[in-house]
């Protein structure tokens, strides 16, 4: 049993080790042409920022619309019978009852 285990780990650490020898090297020239290099954009003309303005504020209006339309039909229309003054008074009407309890 312990010749086995003993010989798997050889042929695991042999298989690794013709691994790592196929492997190119990599020499210092070849990691310098692997960095990263950044890429400079030319600048955009007044024409293309206006144009990307514009566009930018009418999909912000479209979205704005979307919005309040799906709101509205959502959202039920409040009852005219419950508007603020109602409200409030059965607050305070109730709040009476409590504290003379």
């Amino acid at each position: 049993m312990r010749a086995v285990v003993v010989v798997s780990v050889i042929i695991v650490f042999a298989g690794c080790a013709t691994a790592q020898d196929s492997a190119s090297p990599v020499t210092g020239l070849e990691t310098e042409f692997k960095q990263k290099r950044f890429v400079v954009l030319p600048r955009p003309t007044p024409e293309e920022v206006a144009n990307d303005v514009a566009a930018a504020a009418g999909e912000l209006e479209a979205a704005e619309r979307r919005e309040e339309l799906i709101n509205q039909v959502i959202r039920p229309p409040r009852r005219p019978d419950l508007d603020e003054s109602v409200t409030s008074g059965i607050q305070s009407r109730n709040l009476g009852r409590a504290l003379s309890r």
